[in-house]
């Protein structure tokens, strides 16, 4: 990514944080928005550790840790990856992506990056908090080499989720409301929430290879306690690798059949 390009973004960013804190209070209600649906998707994890102490291998404070990778790819989803996307079904439709087309700049970094909700990042801050306190908890201390794989698992984790998503943006350059897909999506990160061991069969197989959600939330966690070596987190860098391989080719293809609005 070229100096300009990063130049760019940080602007765009500049002006998103600006906008946002100019409507103080829909920032302010943003913000505790994003608390409260914190605090309501950690329920279902405290009901279930109260009628059994072990779920599928996993402690309470284990599963907690789960919960906060969860948390952690929800809050860049909400805040860099969604508002990007939804604004390219936006360009598509009312043909103003020619702009972003004519700019000297790569459009799909463009596209995917250019907007920020500030309101969302209190995800991100509350998600790494709430896995400091997990390991706390469990008394546990990663060593660096655990800290590295689990970044590694982290990145390879956001990388799969930033090529879902583009793949289901780049869908409205041939049709045009593709709103029940990305609700789609967003059910089935929710699969993420809970430890890969709970799911069984055929279902842990999708959501392992096909829409690797559990490869999103589970591996980084077992690379912090230690549970899982390097394999795993190979695997989830080898299929991030092939995720945004097949979203850049989505995407290219995708542009090259776009005729803009005024065709």
């Amino acid at each position: 990514m070229s100096a300009r390009l990063l130049r760019t973004l940080g602007a765009s960013w500049r002006v998103s944080l600006l906008t946002a804190t100019q409507y103080r209070g829909d920032f302010l209600l943003t913000t505790l928005m994003s608390v409260g649906w914190a605090a309501w998707t950690l329920l279902p994890l405290y009901f279930v550790y109260r009628q059994t102490p072990v779920v599928a291998g996993w402690s309470p404070w284990e599963a907690l840790l789960v919960m906060a990778f969860f948390l952690l790819l929800r809050g860049v989803l909400d805040a860099f990856i969604e508002p990007n996307l939804r604004g390219l079904v936006e360009k598509v439709r009312d043909g103003t992506l020619d702009f972003v087309l004519l700019k000297p700049a790569d459009a799909q970094v463009l596209v995917s990056f250019a907007r920020l909700d500030p309101g969302r990042l209190v995800d991100i801050l509350g998600a790494t908090g709430l896995a400091g306190y997990a390991l706390h908890r469990l008394g546990h201390v990663p060593s660096a080499g655990e800290l590295g794989l689990a970044l590694v698992a982290t990145l390879s984790g956001l990388a799969m989720l930033y090529a879902l998503w583009l793949c289901a943006a780049a869908t409205t350059f041939f049709w045009v409301k593709i709103e029940s897909l990305s609700y789609l999506l967003g059910a089935l990160l929710d699969a993420g929430r809970w430890p890969a061991a709970v799911y069984r069969g055929w279902l842990r197989l999708v959501l392992t290879f096909v829409l690797p959600v559990t490869l999103m939330t589970t591996v980084p966690a077992e690379a912090l306690l230690a549970r899982a070596g390097w394999r795993p987190v190979a695997i989830s860098a080898g299929l991030a690798v092939v995720f945004l391989w097949g979203s850049r080719r989505l995407w290219r293809f995708a542009v090259s059949r776009y005729t803009s609005a005024s065709s």
